[in-house]
């Protein structure tokens, strides 16, 4: 077997494995409707994320009074 056909038989066989994973991945991948689900329940998950930061961004900005009010008669 000369080199080049070595090399043609190897592209071959990677080929032939490549379009196989394709295949195999086609069919273990979910349905749409379920794909769409998981990318809105991440949208969700990023949205509560950002009130909690949110929420410690507000109240890191409060300033806190400082001393006490002591009434005078």
């Amino acid at each position: 077997m000369t080199q080049e056909n070595a090399r043609a038989s190897a592209e071959s066989v990677c080929g032939a494995f490549g379009a196989a994973f394709h295949e195999l991945g086609k069919m273990m991948s979910p349905p749409e409707k379920v794909e769409q689900h998981f990318r809105e329940a991440g949208k969700h998950i990023l949205m509560g994320l950002r009130e909690i930061i949110d929420d410690r961004i507000q109240k890191m900005s409060q300033t806190e009074a400082k001393g006490t009010s002591v009434p005078v008669d």
